[in-house]
């Protein structure tokens, strides 16, 4: 009998595509300080059939997991539609979102037309002054913490992502403090990256050194405290994503699975190996994707050098057990190689606090 491991060695092996983000659309009702979306590109939507055909399409591809990203989904016209057809085909829904949206009755509706497996929202900080500060809207922190409340009763899985910035960083244990008292689980996330723009204004927030030497800190000694090792849906084991990387199977040779066994799509068709990596494979309006996955000359690129990039870090053995983004990278400095400015504080963080006191 495969096991779930078995089925991701697999899918590594067999470039098998398992996981797809939609990014529905990048209207939001939020206005964060850091986004990386780019609000202005143009493009021809993908209407409510071609929506279908994909989902189709990636339902007869085996594909396993499927996320509804932005921008803001729930603002997207066609999101009830687009969601319980994914639910019909059987994916593993993922909804991400600000949460701000997600009010009582849009959350009863969200658990009986799409269930998702689990709604991960974003919050960005302890209290109210931090989280709006990095909304820049006023109220939202007592609002998605009302609407959290609400999605718990209409049986929905939640998940909290943290994008940790400079304005936060003073917040991580009060963070975990509140992701206890909710029952939830907990991501945070070091990286901020430019905008898909390239403007790299949002790095002007990114943690500090000490913010990322702070995260090891809480995430080592939440992990040692048996109390907290016990807790079936605490934030113990996600808290430090980034920061030390679970190894991936010893069969793959790729880095990471964009464009090896995941894909990200846009508003506006447009095919990605992932949300980060903005290399542009293809564009659902031209051709299946099926096709792109299968013979895209620009993917079997992206496929050699994120095999490369996996030969450089593995080599690169002083930086063991650090997250490394080819798409951040590629982001930030033109490279997928490049050493972006959120790995390499976190390097200094990681470096300096392996050091004996």
């Amino acid at each position: 009998m495969m096991t779930y491991e078995d089925l991701v060695q697999k899918a590594w092996r067999n470039h098998a595509l398992l996981s797809v983000l939609l990014e529905l659309t990048y209207d939001c009702n939020l206005n964060c300080f850091f986004c990386y979306n780019d609000r202005k590109q143009r493009g021809l939507p993908l209407s409510l059939d071609q929506y279908r055909q994909l989902i189709d399409e990636l339902a007869g591809m085996g594909v396993l997991y499927l996320t509804l990203s932005g921008g803001e989904p729930l603002l997207h016209e066609d999101f009830w539609a687009i969601g319980s057809h994914a639910r019909t085909r059987g994916f593993i829904i993922r909804i991400k979102s600000n949460g701000h949206a997600i009010g009582p009755q849009p959350a009863r509706r969200l658990k009986l037309e799409v269930d998702p497996f689990v709604a991960e929202v974003s919050l960005h900080g302890a209290c109210a002054a931090t989280h709006d500060r990095q909304t820049r809207a006023e109220g939202s922190f007592s609002q998605l913490m009302n609407n959290i409340q609400g999605m718990l009763q209409a049986g929905i899985r939640v998940q909290l992502n943290v994008v940790l910035t400079r304005w936060n960083e003073a917040e991580i244990e009060a963070l975990c403090a509140l992701a206890d008292k909710l029952g939830l689980l907990l991501q945070i996330d070091p990286d901020i990256t430019p905008i898909d723009t390239g403007d790299a204004a949002p790095l002007s927030i990114a943690a500090t050194e000490a913010g990322l030497r702070r995260l090891h800190e809480v995430h080592l000694a939440r992990l040692t405290t048996p109390s907290i090792e016990k807790q079936p849906a605490g934030p113990a084991e996600l808290a430090n994503r980034g920061v030390q990387k679970k190894e991936c199977p010893e069969s793959k040779t790729e880095h990471c699975g964009a464009g090896s066994t995941g894909l990200a799509i846009d508003p506006y068709g447009n095919v990605y190996p992932c949300v980060q990596w903005r290399i542009r494979l293809g564009s659902f309006h031209d051709q299946r994707v099926n096709d792109i996955w299968q013979n895209s000359e620009e993917l079997n690129r992206v496929r050699a050098l994120n095999e490369k990039v996996g030969e450089t870090r593995r080599s690169a053995k002083a930086d063991a057990g650090l997250a490394f983004c080819p798409g951040a990278a590629q982001g930030e400095t033109g490279s997928p190689f490049g050493l972006y400015t959120a790995f390499r504080l976190r390097k200094l963080a990681a470096h300096r606090y392996r050091e004996p006191i």
